[in-house]
């Protein structure tokens, strides 16, 4: 029986969590280095940016049930407080000069910018990876043990920092007219800076809160779950926006709904 004891890596935790995160990290995905050279329409950032609304309406209530489970825990109950009042607009992310913002406005402005009116969000089908990813997420901040929701989460939160500032501020400014000030792409810089603080805080917990060769484990296995799918979101779009692969369908239904 001993011999099927799991046993604590002499490894960090956490930076195994990371190491999942940036081998999977959806900056180096060809959808996004094609955006970096300019070479998709603005309009394929603006779907990106509506099919991510589509996600936090599904990750977003997960925090409430997160806090919800977490209440006895006063460091994850204050973290995740604080996260949904900046999602919300109540509370400005904690560096100097950012004032509060609803982010969920923040996206429907960005996506305006590129030619889409608030109804083709709001209506925008998700593929099924894109379904997998969301729903993942929300099961796992219902469900899971604490400190496998905080990994879970440092691994999402965690990758927009990079992304934001190696590749898509540079080519927003770059080759598609909008300064690093432009209201337009507010979105993406504030959560270039907000999210290096959140992600840094769910790391320091989830390393308190994984204190089992089981949990870690376990925490390992929803990481890469949720990074794969992450990856596997953005080949949706880089199917249909780069090269223009059409949606299999039943011979007789046209698309969707």
């Amino acid at each position: 029986m001993a011999r099927n004891m799991k046993v604590k890596s002499s490894i960090p935790i956490t930076e195994q969590v990371i190491a999942i995160r940036d081998r999977w990290h959806t900056k180096k995905h060809p959808f996004f280095r094609a955006f970096s050279e300019g070479k998709l329409p603005l309009k394929a950032m603006g779907h990106y940016q509506a099919l991510h609304y589509h996600y936090v309406c599904r990750a977003l209530p997960s925090f409430g049930i997160f806090y919800a489970r977490a209440y006895h825990l006063d460091d994850v109950r204050k973290m995740m407080a604080e996260n949904l009042a900046e999602e919300e607009g109540f509370k400005a992310i904690s560096q100097p000069g950012h004032e509060p913002h609803d982010h969920t406005e923040l996206m429907f402005r960005f996506c305006r910018a590129t030619g889409l009116s608030d109804e083709e969000v709001r209506n925008m089908h998700m593929t099924p990876a894109w379904w997998a990813r969301s729903l993942l997420y929300y099961h796992t901040g219902a469900t899971e043990p604490i400190g496998v929701v905080l990994a879970m989460q440092t691994t999402q939160e965690g990758q927009m920092p990079g992304l934001i500032s190696e590749v898509l501020l540079p080519a927003f400014e770059k080759h598609y007219g909008f300064k690093r000030t432009s209201p337009e792409i507010e979105f993406f810089t504030e959560h270039d800076a907000a999210d290096v603080e959140h992600s840094r805080r769910q790391s320091e917990l989830c390393s308190k809160y994984l204190d089992t060769p089981e949990l870690e484990a376990r925490a390992l296995r929803v990481a890469q779950d949720i990074c794969q799918l992450r990856w596997a979101s953005i080949t949706d779009l880089y199917r249909s926006e780069v090269l223009g692969e059409k949606e299999i369908l039943p011979p007789d239904v046209t698309a969707f709904q």
